[in-house]
């Protein structure tokens, strides 16, 4: 009698065990869905690329992810913090000031003046780029699915 009521009280568990960890996977697989979806909607978005981060984070900073483990929740904040910190960098990096940086190295005669705009840029998008993979591996971590076209794929 003892043991079958231990096993009982095992299998109970085990099955409390998965029950949970599904419910958080669906939870982040359902945050990524909308990210997914966001995202898509930015790059339908006719606006320069630092509106269309200031639109991701905005649209990310809507998304409740209270019910999701913490170190997804933490993960996501680290990645809506990098677009907001993009936005400006990506923003900046368009025709008129890469002819500004142009006439500046010529007038200086100071050549490291050509490119700052752009390399601003490629490093706000490689933190971006850092932070959804943390994100991405987090969400895996807890057995979510990732969405192909936020995957890359």
């Amino acid at each position: 009698m003892k043991t079958s009521l231990q096993t009982l009280l095992c299998g109970l568990c085990l099955v409390l065990f998965i029950s949970c960890g599904r419910s958080n996977a669906s939870r982040i697989t359902n945050i990524l869905d909308k990210c997914a979806q966001i995202s898509h909607r930015a790059a339908a978005y006719n606006g320069s690329p630092g509106g269309q981060a200031n639109y991701i984070a905005a649209e990310f900073q809507k998304l409740d992810v209270s019910g999701c483990p913490a170190d997804f929740r933490m993960a996501f904040e680290a990645h809506i913090f990098a677009w907001l910190q993009a936005a400006p960098a990506l923003g900046n990096n368009n025709l008129i000031t890469n002819i500004g940086e142009g006439i500046a190295a010529g007038m200086t005669e100071d050549p490291r003046f050509i490119g700052q705009a752009g390399g601003q840029a490629a490093y706000a998008t490689q933190q971006i780029n850092t932070t959804y993979y943390q994100l991405t591996q987090i969400a895996a971590s807890h057995g979510a699915r990732i969405p192909r076209s936020v995957a890359g794929e």
